[in-house]
């Protein structure tokens, strides 16, 4: 949006916001009564209606303890949706370059899991204006994809791997039954460690991007979470195994190998397609058993995983330009970072490669 249009209605903009940004635009502002604001806009302005139902479940998992943000202002304006989000402290609790998780102390493990509990019983908006039930949505995402979100026809492109682990994905998805998802409660959607505000030593002060947020079975942001940690290194399956039952776990663990694989539509020309960060190893996703070291790899095979890891600095550019197929020192700098920011590219199936590049 203009910044001379929101100026008209009052607020005014500051640096754009380097957390919880959305595709089109997140910026810090001051609302008109001075108050520090993150301004959010989408070109669509039908979503407002969904925010009338959204926040009213907000401001009762607020009235539970849970640090939600307060949004004084949503609303059409020329096409868009804006919306504007208080300001809360802290930091997002991701690694310093933006990509992927860091570990996270038992403290504030243990308050992100108070805080889905919380969600418990809270009636949000619907998943899909097309899709009523958290079961049908569920099933829609593993078997076709969900435009924007979780596509799936971007992952055949990338290897002979990510094929096979679509057909897995996929077959988990039809062998599920939609009467099988409970709703009981509010699901955040998208909780991950860039979503999570905390101070310093670790103490949860906001969990935000609650625009996806909507009904179904709250305990799904617990393995997205496990995902997000386990791409640190840290391993928290044994207690999300506890919390869900191992058919909707199934079901859960394919769709988070489906967005943590989710590739770029339009790769720059030249280079092998480029996706997020994989936050889990998906090898035991293909057989769905097991739990989920950390993996890019053996999701993606060599060349597209180079890719990844160049575009998200796990590797220099400039090497990964050459191959990547030889094995390189790291520059000084790279090698005083921390160990899990570099060695967390390979399980033990894929050691002799990440050998060869230099990330073991």
């Amino acid at each position: 949006m203009k910044p001379d249009r929101l100026r008209e209605l009052g607020f005014e903009l500051h640096a754009r916001a380097e957390t919880g940004a959305s595709d089109h635009g997140a910026s810090f502002a001051s609302a008109p009564d001075g108050a520090p604001v993150v301004l959010k806009w989408f070109p669509d302005e039908t979503a407002v209606d969904r925010y009338a139902t959204l926040l009213p479940t907000l401001d009762v998992l607020r009235s539970r303890g849970v640090p939600v943000p307060e949004y004084p202002f949503v609303g059409a304006v020329d096409g868009w949706m804006l919306s504007a989000q208080r300001l809360l402290p802290g930091r997002s609790w991701e690694r310093a370059d933006g990509h992927g998780a860091r570990v996270a102390p038992p403290h504030l493990v243990d308050r992100v899991i108070d805080c889905v509990a919380a969600a418990a019983g809270i009636v949000g908006p619907q998943p899909s204006t097309s899709l009523r039930t958290w079961g049908d949505f569920m099933i829609h995402t593993l078997t076709v994809g969900e435009d924007g979100w979780v596509m799936h026809e971007s992952m055949p492109s990338w290897s002979t791997r990510s094929a096979q682990l679509l057909e897995r994905i996929e077959a988990v998805g039809a062998d599920t039954e939609a009467s099988w998802f409970p709703t009981c409660g509010l699901v955040h959607l998208d909780l991950h460690t860039g979503n999570l505000l905390a101070s310093h030593d670790g103490t949860l002060t906001g969990i935000i991007d609650w625009e996806g947020a909507c009904a179904g079975d709250h305990r799904f942001d617990l393995v997205s979470f496990a995902f997000d940690l386990d791409g640190a290194g840290q391993q928290v399956w044994d207690w999300v195994e506890q919390l869900i039952e191992p058919r909707l776990l199934r079901a859960y663990r394919a769709h988070g190998a489906s967005r943590d694989g989710m590739g770029d539509p339009s790769p720059p020309r030249g280079r092998a397609p480029a996706a997020r960060p994989s936050r889990a190893c998906t090898r035991p996703l293909l057989g769905l058993t097991g739990r989920a070291p950390t993996c890019l790899i053996c999701a993606l095979g060599k060349r597209a995983a180079a890719a990844v890891l160049a575009r998200h600095s796990a590797l220099p550019r400039k090497h990964a330009r050459r191959g990547a197929t030889r094995t390189r020192r790291w520059p000084r700098r790279d090698r005083e970072r921390p160990r899990s920011a570099r060695s967390r590219s390979g399980c033990d199936q894929c050691f002799e490669f990440g050998g060869q590049v230099g990330i073991r």
